[in-house]
């Protein structure tokens, strides 16, 4: 047996799994479907979708039928997995035990951090008001431009936007080649860094309702109208309090896990192959 293909094989079953759903039944003994002398109770399903991840859980209301389908599948496969022996395969007996490893540790650690996954509204505003540079948003500028090729275009681009009742918006939908242009040039909102050099230079210089001269760049030649300017401004603590909490539950939790990986190493007879880490050029020097 080829274990890619193993692999391969589980996978479509995890995915044709995330992709549908189910729904909630009252009575957890009761029976959804019966496969030889196996059953699927409304408790097994429910465990099923409950580790699914949220997304894929709401879609399971109007998929029920085909999850439920997939889990008779599993159910199936497995069976007849082990009526040819696939669990007594080395290769899958190794992959088996390596999987279980990595859960073992997963639960452990996180039992570990558990204690360090409090964040009190306290410490939030202390790194709030110790870290406010964090939260300062910069100026956004908001701005439409017509793109033409030639400089000759442009000029002839601005002449017409001399013109009395002219429009902007119309000027770019009629002749801009950019794909702006759909929008009547508009750009959107954007802050510093965002936009090449020579057009955010031209850009920054503009009042609010000013039309620019012409201006060159490597998508060719620009006519710019600056339409709103937001200056900076500094978030407020309810904006933030969800991603400080995050990011502290963050650095408590690295520092806990810091703290145990220390702990159970001082507890523990560690002894390195320091010839195994030397380089093969360290090797070479060593025995010359």
């Amino acid at each position: 047996m080829k274990i890619n293909k193993f692999r391969i094989g589980l996978g479509i079953i995890s995915l044709s799994l995330l992709i549908v759903g189910g729904c909630d039944f009252n009575a957890k003994n009761k029976v959804l479907a019966k496969i030889d002398n196996e059953t699927i109770t409304q408790a097994e399903f429910q465990a099923k979708l409950d580790r699914l991840p949220a997304y894929y859980r709401a879609l399971a209301k109007e998929q029920k039928g085909k999850f439920l389908d997939e889990l008779v599948n599993e159910k199936l496969f497995l069976k007849e997995a082990y009526r040819k022996g696939v669990d007594k395969n080395k290769e899958v007996k190794e992959l088996v035990a390596e999987a279980r490893n990595k859960i073992i540790i997963a639960k452990f650690i996180e039992e570990e951090l558990s204690s360090a996954a409090k964040v009190s509204d306290k410490d939030v505003e202390e790194y709030y008001n110790a870290h406010k540079k964090e939260f300062i948003s910069l100026p956004r500028f908001r701005a439409s431009h017509i793109l033409v090729s030639t400089q000759q275009e442009a000029k002839e681009v601005l002449e017409r936007l001399k013109q009395p009742g002219a429009d902007f918006s119309s000027i770019a939908k009629e002749v801009s080649i950019d794909p702006s242009k759909s929008n009547g040039g508009d750009l959107g909102y954007f802050t510093e860094g965002q936009m090449i050099p020579d057009f955010e230079s031209a850009c920054f210089k503009l009042e609010v309702g000013q039309t620019s001269d012409i201006v060159k760049t490597q998508f060719g030649y620009h006519i710019i109208k600056l339409t709103d300017k937001k200056p900076a401004s500094t978030k407020t603590l309810s904006e933030v309090s969800d991603q400080i909490k995050r990011k502290i539950l963050d650095s408590k939790k690295m520092e806990k896990l810091q703290d145990v990986i220390k702990d159970i190493r001082a507890r523990a007879n560690i002894k390195i192959n320091q010839d195994f880490l030397k380089s093969e050029d360290d090797k070479n020097n060593a025995e010359q």
